[in-house]
This record gives C-alpha cells, structure tokens and sequence, in this order.
C-alpha cells in the first residue's frame, strides 16, 4: 500500500507526531486529555478544548482524527486510535524536542489517572464530566463544582457574539463563560465553511452545554444585500436600510422579546466579529428599546 498523503495543516501533523510519540495507539479518552495537556505544555496552540462529558473535548481534533482515519494516517478500532504510519519527519527538531520532553513525562498517565490529574488541575473542564463526583475525592470535587457555580447568573442580560476569528470551543466557551441559555441565530443562512458553525451542528451540540439554539432567518439579511460593502458608509447604508425593515418582522421580533422574557439570558449570533459591522447590533438595539436593558457585545 502506497504511504499517505501528507496532511493538509500542521494541526494534523502535530497531532500524528504527538500519537506516535505516545506509543502509536490511545483510547479516545486519553488522546483527547493528552492532546489537551500538550497544549498546555508546549505552547502549541493548535487546538482549543471546551469542558464536555468527559472532561476537556476538541471537536476539531476528532473531526480531524475522522479525516486523517479516511485517508489512511489512522485506524479506529473499537475505542482505541492506532497510527498506521510515520509522521516525525512533519516537526522542526526544535518542536520535536519539546513534544518527545511531554511525552515522555505523560508516558506513564493513563485511564483514570490520567482523567483525575486533568480535572484536579483544570477543574473548569470537569463542569459538565458524567464521571467527575466518582473518580475526585472530595475537595476536588467540590472545586470543580465552584467552577460552575461561579459561571451562573441570576441577572437577565442580552449578549451578541460573532463567530469570526474564533475556534467553535473558543466560541462554545464564551456562551459558557457567560452564561448563556439560549443562542439566537440571526443570520439569514445559517451555513458556514468554517467547522462547527452551521445550523446542523449547533443546534445539536449546543443543547449538550446546556444552550438552546433557535434560528430565526427573517431577521437576517440576503447575501445579495451585503454584496460590495466597502467603506463604513456601505455598512451605515446597509444598517440604514435594515432597520426601516424591522417594522415589517414585527411577529419574529415579538417573538425574540418572548424568548428573551423566558430564557433571560440570551445571545445573538451572526458571522461578524465587531458588533457594529453587523446587523445583530441593529436587533439588539431594538431589543434594549423594548426592556429597557443594555446589550453586551461579546
């Protein structure tokens, strides 16, 4: 059999070195607490982790795992991920040294042990752990329940949040952070190239957070609307000509005010990363008219 390509992103390639150095096969479990440590430890910052049922969890690393899998770097068998290949030569020898140094400090932290070190030392990601109040001892446990504790809010606040720029955990982590009970998407259409922000995915992962996810299209904008935009008098434009629309989505505004009576916490998501270059800002102002509330731009 012909060897594989080699992967597109050094994401990849840091992953594969990282597999091979740590014997060539991990369970699932220990390669995602693993991969999360390294990242830690060697200034790698390749990827981003948020707390999910087992502790820290990329979903990028395994949607990567799935697509090095399909091209022959890697084999899942049951729970367990086998290298089938050689991926050294993909690292300088200087970031080499630095992943050889972790792995063999971690060379011996497996299982359970190594779940418990993870949760012991970043309680943050054992908030939503099915198994954390049975393998901690009590005042770990209990520190990872303050960890929680301390993300909650009694207030009623209205947040918006723009996906560009941001990794789907790091995205997923300020709704956590912050709170968050319901995420309204407000973009027209509701896909997107970059992982883990099209509608599929969000409405079924965010409900595993905690988080409900309500798309509500008549308050975006047609892609043809935003076509050409160049100068901040473009977007003024634009923004101009959104709002003497709003009369007319009167029900879907309506109903984002009862959604937002009921959730009391909730975010309004679109593609932009300044709020005042997108039109989510224009439907939290007339949210703020109506509650007489002031809006935080995520």
């Amino acid at each position: 059999m012909s060897k594989p390509k080699a992967p597109n992103y050094h994401r990849q390639r840091f992953l594969l070195v990282l597999l091979e150095l740590l014997g060539g096969h991990l369970s699932k479990i220990d390669f995602q607490k693993l991969l999360f440590l390294s990242q830690q430890a060697t200034e790698c910052p390749h990827y981003d982790f948020v707390p999910y049922h087992y502790g820290c969890y990329s979903f990028l690393a395994q949607s990567d795992i799935e697509l090095l899998e399909s091209r022959g770097w890697l084999q899942t068998i049951d729970n367990e991920i086998q290298l089938m290949g050689k991926p050294a030569a993909f690292m300088t020898r200087d970031e080499l040294a630095r992943v050889s140094y972790f792995a063999r400090k971690h060379k011996d932290h497996r299982g359970i042990e190594l779940v418990r070190y993870v949760y012991e030392h970043y309680p943050y990601y054992a908030i939503h752990s099915k198994m954390a109040k049975d393998i901690l001892d009590s005042h770990y446990y209990q520190a990872v329940i303050r960890a929680g504790e301390k993300l909650k809010s009694d207030m009623q606040e209205l947040f918006t949040i723009g996906y560009e720029g941001l990794s789907f955990e790091k995205y997923i982590n300020q709704l956590i952070f912050h709170d968050v009970h319901l995420l309204c998407d407000v973009r027209n259409n509701p896909l997107s190239r970059k992982f883990g922000f099209s509608k599929g995915m969000l409405s079924h992962l965010l409900p595993k957070f905690g988080i409900e996810y309500i798309h509500i299209p008549d308050l975006g904008i047609i892609s043809e609307n935003r076509n050409n935009l160049e100068t901040k008098s473009d977007y003024m434009q634009l923004f101009k000509s959104y709002r003497n629309t709003l009369p007319q989505k009167k029900e879907s505004l309506e109903r984002l005010i009862g959604l937002f009576d009921q959730h009391k916490r909730v975010a309004l998501t679109c593609f932009e990363k300044q709020y005042d270059s997108c039109h989510r800002h224009c439907v939290s102002e007339y949210l703020e008219n109506m509650r007489d509330i002031k809006t935080i731009h995520l």
